[in-house]
């Protein structure tokens, strides 16, 4: 009987062997079947040249950080940008027509919570949103917005800073009239003073340079960081699961990406960057990171500040409708592929993590 079990359990480990050894075989190949990483992003720009804005994602972008990762394995990049921004994302999220994607929180929110599969990798914060009026306008505060036709581009990032500024000065959207526009028509709109104000990115600060509106409030201005606009690079769930050492790899490069320019030494070098690949104002761009803390800007952890800021954010969306239900946002978060990336770097100490207020956490 005993002779009979060992040749009956010497067979069963052959045939477990085989099989771990076909399904390592079958993963290698999924990874090594992979020819195109497809990222997006809304469409920041000023200018024909693409845009994601002035982020860790678009420094990528512009200085081809991903291609030259990635080109050892014969994998291509590809980029897309959408002027319709998150909305046009999440569809083809939906669809699976792209792998990754940079979003602001509310956009990456209305995905998720409408059934998109998706995972937060990295961290993008602090961006500042601002007010323009016209040149000879009366609107000096938030509070001269009562009963004003503010434009706004819904179920973006905006919106929830909005929101946010609003209820610090005691003030809702229903205390104005919301006209939904784009960027680049809400500025035209601004321009043309078919209304009374817009709220918008710094985007809106190539208006004040020409002379044609003046910004009375911006979120540097305000009691806090927790009304900053936060954002992030989301990445399918599929894509994630299937290819975690491709997704590791890609984080790498960002979080490398942000360390370099976290640098004040390289501050003036990326601000001309972003400015000619956005075709804006170089002044518009130093402007943007006036007085701020690069470490704070660029830093990739999905930490307290970032966990809370989207919490609150998803509790927001559903008050306003803008999503029919929430969920779990620390189940989202996918931290483990910064947090690796950042011990490869050996750069524990380098970035801080933030409390829910957006203090430095001491060590």
């Amino acid at each position: 009987m005993s002779s009979w079990l060992a040749v009956l359990q010497n067979a069963v480990i052959r045939f477990l062997a085989a099989v771990f050894f076909t399904l390592g075989l079958l993963g290698a190949a999924t990874a090594a079947d992979v020819q195109v990483i497809r990222i997006a992003s809304p469409d920041l720009s000023a200018s024909a040249k693409p845009f994601a804005g002035t982020s860790t994602v678009s420094l990528a972008h512009i200085r081809g950080a991903l291609e030259q990762e990635f080109a050892k394995d014969g994998i291509k990049i590809e980029w897309s940008f959408f002027k319709g921004a998150g909305p046009a994302v999440n569809e083809a999220l939906a669809n699976r027509q792209i792998d990754f994607a940079y979003l602001g929180d509310l956009a990456s929110i209305i995905g998720r919570a409408g059934g998109v599969q998706t995972r937060l990798l990295l961290a993008v914060r602090g961006s500042n949103t601002y007010l323009g009026v016209p040149p000879d306008s009366s609107i000096a505060t938030l509070k001269d917005l009562k009963g004003k036709r503010v434009a706004l581009f819904r179920g973006t990032g905006d919106e929830l800073a909005f929101v946010r500024v609003l209820a610090e000065a005691g003030l809702t959207e229903r205390d104005m009239q919301i006209i939904n526009l784009d960027w680049t028509a809400a500025r035209a709109a601004l321009a043309a003073r078919q209304v009374d104000a817009a709220w918008q990115s710094a985007g809106l600060l190539i208006l004040r340079d020409r002379g044609q509106i003046k910004v009375p409030f911006s979120t540097k201005l305000a009691n806090s960081r927790q009304v900053t606009t936060q954002s992030g690079l989301i990445a399918t769930q599929e894509f994630v699961t299937k290819h975690p050492e491709l997704t590791q790899r890609l984080v790498n490069v960002l979080v490398a990406q942000a360390q370099w320019a976290s640098d004040p030494a390289n501050r003036e070098q990326w601000q001309k960057l972003f400015s000619e690949q956005g075709g804006l104002p170089l002044a518009l761009v130093q402007g943007e990171y006036q007085d701020d803390d690069l470490r704070f800007r660029f830093n990739p952890r999905l930490d307290a500040f970032v966990a809370a800021s989207y919490a609150d954010s998803v509790a927001k969306a559903k008050s306003f409708g803008l999503i029919r239900r929430d969920f779990d946002v620390r189940a989202w978060l996918a931290p483990q592929f910064v947090e690796q990336a950042i011990t490869a770097q050996h750069s524990q100490d380098y970035w801080p993590s933030y409390d829910a207020r957006g203090v430095a956490i001491k060590r």
